[in-house]
């Protein structure tokens, strides 16, 4: 830890208030317009290793700029409301007595903030190195024309592993990546990431945002490494974490910060807007104050605008929070929707047919993860993917994997579609097996039969590739010779085969209604 409280006197809308920070990440949510970046402002400004006794003096990060908050990225000055000496505010540090106390000051013709009393060269600095990570870090890849891969800047072997591990496992990716190139503009530096599929010009913006934070890390664990005795460790803020980030990969984010802020002494700040991590945090600040180890390594805080002036909630809950942002005021009993995760879109399209009407009261959840990443965020006991908070509903061929089949026993909230194999493939073998003078083919089309129906796609082909499977039922799925939400063949196979489907649906049921129990909502 290096700040453990804050202080403010006075400060915009901030008027005589004060919390502690977590040792380890502070997590600050509220409102627009409730100066969440002003407080990180505050939090980084006094920040840098620009003495001229640092050893560290001369390093730079990897993500660009210097080991110093700068100004221009945080404040935007009034001239009309901010003026001298409108701005106090104390940071008290860990093992010093005295807090460090700043106020706003006359510079030339400018206000800068400075360390009250003393107006010294050098003065108005504490001697630890800071990152600021701003909302100009998202700018676009595709927009940024003079972004380029460095000649002289790289990532060391070891970093550029460690980059990658990182990379896959907050993204919860799969692909296989080959060397990563290090790049920078005159807007930021990131990393790009290159496969045999794709490079890194075609990086989402996920990727990029992730790539301007690894780099962060990258540069305090470089200090860490090269200044053994001389580093105490720094500061590390972040505007917006959320930005660019599906839930899932929020989460683990979350968690990789975690341990980065231990392994490499960071004090982590941030702000967000998401209620994925919100949830996540705020279950996770409960169990650690059970501990006295543990008690302060996570703060959750919520600014909120009351008669003009910005007050903090500490130990808010995680229901305050959602009401806030939602601007609503009902409880559980009033949900009438459960959100539900399947591994893709043909998961959707299948659960829907079967379950009618049952599913009217469900939020399919637009997040495509593979079934192994369900199963891990829901056993990990992730807030979104757990019960009572989700319904994750899986392909039938689960079954067949023995390693994933043991660990869904341990996890309330997943279910499996009938069968030992995916919807597309049912649906394949369903009509490749079907006669060929079956009335179903002219009830789909009159033109229609198995022939064209394994055009392009041959039921060998399906049954071996994946990606074949799912090629051939969005074929058919988006151009409607199917019906609507392909009605026309899933109907008939659900008659076909009612057996296993009035067991899925007896489960679905079961589970559905033992959330509805537990969130004091409609059974079906």
């Amino acid at each position: 830890m290096i700040i453990k409280k804050i202080d403010i006197k006075k400060f915009r809308g901030f008027d005589e208030i004060s919390f502690s920070l977590g040792s380890q990440l502070t997590i600050i949510a509220g409102q627009n317009g409730t100066q969440k970046t002003t407080i990180l402002g505050m939090l980084s400004q006094p920040f840098t290793i620009t003495d001229k006794g640092n050893l560290m003096k001369a390093e730079k990060p990897l993500c660009g700029g210097s080991f110093k908050s700068a100004f221009s990225e945080k404040f935007k000055l009034s001239d009309k409301f901010d003026t001298v000496k409108s701005h106090e505010w104390a940071l008290h540090l860990h093992n010093e007595t005295n807090p460090f106390v700043l106020e706003s000051i006359k510079r030339g013709t400018k206000i800068r903030f400075w360390k009250k009393g003393n107006k010294g060269a050098g003065s108005g600095y504490i001697q630890l190195p800071v990152i600021y990570l701003s909302l100009k870090r998202l700018l676009p890849i595709g927009e940024d024309n003079k972004l380029k891969i460095s000649s002289s800047l790289n990532l060391t072997e070891e970093e550029d592993v460690l980059y990658k591990q990182w990379h896959n496992k907050i993204l919860i990716s799969q692909d296989k990546l080959n060397k990563s190139n290090y790049l920078i503009s005159a807007n930021k530096n990131t990393v790009g990431i290159n496969t045999d599929e794709y490079d890194w010009k075609q990086n989402s913006a996920g990727q990029d945002n992730l790539g301007k934070i690894l780099l962060a890390i990258l540069s305090f664990r470089r200090l860490k490494e090269k200044y053994k005795s001389d580093y105490k460790g720094g500061i590390l803020a972040i505007d917006e974490l959320d930005a660019t980030f599906y839930p899932a990969s929020q989460i683990k984010l979350i968690k990789e910060l975690r341990k980065f802020a231990s392994s490499f002494n960071i004090q982590i700040i941030l702000t967000t807007h998401s209620l994925s991590i919100l949830e996540f945090a705020c279950e996770l600040q409960k169990d650690l104050t059970k501990h006295i180890a543990t008690k302060d390594q996570i703060k959750v805080l919520f600014l909120e605008k009351l008669n003009k002036k910005v007050k903090i909630i500490n130990d808010v809950t995680f229901n305050t929070i959602k009401h806030r942002l939602n601007a609503t005021d009902e409880d559980n009993k009033n949900r009438s929707r459960i959100d539900v995760y399947t591994e893709d879109k043909e998961g959707v399209i299948f659960t829907k047919a079967l379950l009618k009407g049952k599913a009217k009261n469900l939020n399919f959840v637009d997040c495509t993860l593979p079934d192994s990443s369900l199963i891990e965020l829901a056993l990990r006991k992730v807030p979104t993917f757990s019960f009572p908070n989700s319904i994750i509903i899986l392909d039938g061929d689960v079954r067949t994997k023995p390693k994933e089949s043991s660990k869904i026993e341990k996890i309330k909230n997943i279910i499996l579609l009938p069968s030992k194999n995916s919807p597309e493939r049912l649906l394949a073998t369903y009509l490749y097996e079907l006669d060929d003078e079956d009335p179903l083919w002219k009830s789909i089309n009159p033109h229609y039969n198995k022939q064209v129906c394994f055009k392009d796609f041959t039921y060998e082909e399906i049954m071996e590739k994946r990606e074949k499977a799912k090629d051939w039922f969005k074929y058919h799925y988006s151009t409607k010779r199917w019906g609507t939400n392909a009605s026309k063949v899933i109907n008939p196979w659900r008659g076909t085969n009612k057996l296993d489907v009035d067991v899925f649906i007896n489960d679905f049921t079961n589970l559905y209604n033992s959330i509805a129990k537990e969130l004091a909502i409609d059974k079906i």
